[in-house]
């Protein structure tokens, strides 16, 4: 009889060590799972160029900022130089964010989905 107990003591204790480390992989997984969806895989520069639609020509001196997006962001604008290019940095990506473009007394809002090999090319 005394056997027997003892069986069935470790037992118990290897069902209930199994549920622990069973519980502690869901428990794992599942914070991991929850923890990925918000996370970026990069961060990156991202270039493009802004270009008068009718002639093609560059337009210098815009500003372009970021004014919301899939990620929290520090506040991020870059001027274009005389080829109309610019640069912004440490961007997470893939997201979806929206440019707001200041140029000649004139605004345009665009929503742009971002790669990590992303470079834009914006006609205004």
């Amino acid at each position: 009889m005394e056997e027997s107990r003892h069986v069935n003591n470790q037992n118990r204790k290897g069902w209930l060590a199994i549920s622990f480390i069973l519980s502690c992989f869901l428990i794992g997984y599942w914070l991991i799972k929850n923890n990925n969806l918000n996370m970026p895989s990069a961060t990156t520069s991202v270039r493009g160029v802004l270009y008068r639609s009718a002639t093609g020509a560059p337009v210098e001196g815009a500003i372009v900022m970021i004014a919301e997006g899939s990620y929290e962001h520090p506040d991020i604008a870059a001027q274009t130089d005389d080829q109309g290019n610019f640069s912004l940095p440490e961007l997470q990506v893939p997201g979806t964010y929206t440019l707001l473009i200041n140029y000649s007394n004139q605004s345009k809002r665009l929503t742009v989905n971002i790669t990590k090999d992303s470079v834009l090319r914006i006609p205004l």
